[in-house]
C-alpha cells in the first residue's frame, strides 16, 4: 500500500540521536524504514519499504557503469542510506553522519512531501519554507500541467 505523508511535525532529537515518530506516521509504516541524504537540500529523506524498492528498481536502470552522474547517484543515496525499524517508543535513530550533513541540533521538523518524509533542522526549514516564492510554485504547477 502507497503511503502519502502530509504536515509538519515539530521533533526533537535525544542524545542518542534519536527522535520519536508521531503516532500519525507510526500507524502508516510498517516493517523498514530508510533514511538518507537528500540529493538536491540539506536534508534527510525517510522512504517505506514500499518506496525504497520503487526507488531502487529505478536506479537498478540506469546506465552506473558508463554514465558518472548516475553512479554518483546510486552512491550517494545508498551508500549514505540506513535501514531501520521503529523500537517500541517509535524511535529512528539516526547516525552523526547524517545529522551532520543536515546541520542538525535539537529541534527538526519532520515535513511530508507525498511519498516521502523530509527531515529538516527546524531553523534551517523555516528559512527554506519562508524563501519559497509563489510564482515559483504556479510556474512549476503551469510546467508540470498539474491542474490543481
Amino acid at each position: 500500500m502507497m503511503v502519502n505523508f502530509v504536515g509538519e511535525y515539530p521533533r526533537q532529537l535525544d542524545d542518542r540521536g534519536r527522535f520519536i515518530l508521531p503516532a500519525k506516521i507510526r500507524e502508516k509504516l510498517s516493517g523498514t524504514v530508510y533514511i538518507t541524504r537528500s540529493p538536491i537540500d540539506e536534508c534527510l529523506n525517510l522512504y517505506t519499504e514500499e518506496e525504497w524498492e520503487a526507488i531502487a528498481a529505478k536506479v537498478r536502470a540506469l546506465p552506473t557503469v558508463t554514465d558518472r552522474n548516475a553512479a554518483a547517484l546510486q552512491r550517494k543515496l545508498f551508500g549514505k542510506a540506513i535501514s531501520c525499524e521503529l523500537d517500541k517508543q517509535g524511535r529512528i535513530p539516526l547516525t552523526a553522519e547524517l545529522t551532520e550533513y543536515a546541520h542538525m541540533k535539537k529541534d527538526i521538523v519532520l515535513v511530508g512531501v507525498n511519498s516521502k518524509l523530509e527531515i529538516w533542522d527546524s531553523e534551517r526549514w523555516k528559512e527554506i519554507d519562508d524563501s519559497i516564492d509563489a510564482d515559483a510554485i504556479i510556474e512549476g504547477i503551469s510546467k508540470y500541467e498539474i491542474n490543481i
